[in-house]
């Protein structure tokens, strides 16, 4: 992993980012100025302070002149190293408040601002993304309850209506069968009653003959004892 994914990572800025920033025109500039006064301020202050070494190590004549009392050019030379320091920082400082700080603010900025934009636009595809999600999921389940409950509907309602032509099947089939009986009945029971009638009637006609025979014989009776009498 490079330097540049490892800064992106840790401060939640990309590395296309940091690329896209590392090569704009601003940050040239920037780093232009940086090393337009770095490298020859930090050259100089490396060869003020060999010079102080060298003059203390080969021209201790030199050094060791008293300018006030017992104070030498070695010691004010020396005293001057520490004095060029603080110069120096005051120096950049203020070089780095006017011509540098300026510029990297606004590359921060840039920075910070894309780096919003994209959390915004990912945060937003996010939220479609997951709202597409549920109403998908929710459309498919309000889906499958309408089915279900059609289809809970539709079986009911198919039951009902079977069960309905079931029993009016049954009734009508009853009743047609009651009918079919009945009809198949009538000629046998009228023949029935025929020939109960006729049986009656010969009953009654052979009662009217035997009725009529005991008759005669019981007048020829009477008869015969009126003829014995009279001889």
């Amino acid at each position: 992993m490079s330097t540049t994914d490892q800064i992106g990572s840790g401060s939640g800025i990309d590395a296309e980012t940091w690329a896209a920033a590392h090569s704009s025109p601003e940050f040239t500039t920037l780093r232009r100025r940086l090393r337009n006064f770095v490298f020859p301020v930090s050259a100089l202050f490396l060869a003020w302070y060999l010079v102080y070494v060298l003059l203390a190590d080969y021209a201790h004549g030199f050094m060791s002149i008293k300018l006030v009392g017992n104070i030498n050019v070695g010691l004010v030379l020396g005293l001057l190293q520490f004095v060029s320091t603080f110069a120096i920082t005051t120096w950049y400082v203020r070089f780095a408040n006017r011509e540098l700080d300026p510029i990297a603010e606004e590359i921060r900025e840039s920075l910070e601002g894309g780096a919003s934009d994209k959390a915004e636009d990912t945060a937003k595809v996010t939220a479609e993304d997951t709202a597409k999600d549920t109403a998908k999921v929710t459309a498919e389940d309000t889906a499958e309850d309408t089915a279900k409950d059609k289809a809970e509907d539709t079986a009911k309602d198919t039951a009902k209506v079977t069960a309905e032509d079931t029993a009016e099947d049954t009734a009508k089939d009853k009743a047609e069968d009651t009918a079919k009986d009945s009809t198949d009945d009538a000629p046998e029971k009228s023949a029935d009653d025929s020939a109960e009638k006729e049986t009656g009637a010969d009953d009654d006609a052979d009662a009217d003959g035997d009725g009529d025979g005991d008759g005669a014989k019981d007048d020829g009776a009477k008869k015969d004892d009126s003829e014995g009498g009279q001889k």
